[in-house]
């Protein structure tokens, strides 16, 4: 299954930092990153700000103003004031990973945490379906690692800066092959392949993510 997710680019919690301070009141995104105050430094932002210039992600133009490139614009916009978001955990064994989608209405980005405190971001092209980049990382994940669990959690941002509970659903893959989805309800479903699973998943990540009140 291959996701929406178009020109992914790879960035540093430094440039990621620097461009969520330049949009103001960050909210709640440095927190679903795994970002702290630390990261709110003038010496962060400094080594963001100059790792994008370096990068050409950024150029100078009259003084000191910064012009972003197109998609490093992009992913500002959908890291600024989202909506609501959608976060993916993938556990087993001897592994973890995970994903986070944030809906800025407009601007869908999918952010995956790597090494060395870089992420991997991915912009969903407009009209796109984003349940299928996330069921894309979760059927890479459970099928390598099985058994294995995928828990995705949504919230509208509002919400979850109230400190609101966020919906929560499980797909997961046994080590006899079976597959079992428990959507927010408790309701468990199994099926017998990825495709029968990834269906009951899809219909509830539907409902998830439209949770995210529309802006007037």
């Amino acid at each position: 299954m291959d996701g929406t997710a178009t020109e992914q680019l790879s960035m540093t919690a430094a440039e990621l930092s620097f461009l969520l301070a330049s949009g103001g009141w960050p909210g709640e995104t440095p927190r679903l990153l795994g970002l702290t105050d630390a990261d709110r430094t003038d010496a962060v932002l400094s080594a963001g700000v100059g790792s994008l210039l370096l990068r050409h992600l950024a150029a100078p133009v009259d003084g000191s103003r910064l012009e972003l490139a197109p998609a490093v614009a992009a992913v500002a916009a959908g890291l600024h004031r989202p909506r609501g978001f959608v976060q993916v955990g993938l556990t087993a064994e001897d592994h973890a990973d995970g994903a986070l989608l944030l809906d800025a209405e407009r601007i869908r980005v999918l952010v995956a945490a790597r090494a060395y405190r870089c992420y991997d971001i991915s912009p969903i092209a407009p009209g796109a379906d984003a349940c299928e980049p996330l069921l894309a990382i979760a059927d890479r994940f459970l099928h390598r690692h099985r058994p294995a669990l995928a828990t995705f959690t949504a919230s509208p941002m509002a919400d979850f800066a109230r400190g609101v509970q966020p919906a929560r659903a499980t797909l997961s893959a046994s080590a006899d092959g079976t597959w079992r989805v428990v959507t927010r309800d408790g309701t468990e479903t199994t099926a017998e392949d990825f495709d029968a699973a990834a269906a009951v998943m899809r219909d509830e990540l539907g409902r998830m993510l439209s949770m995210a009140p529309a802006r007037s």
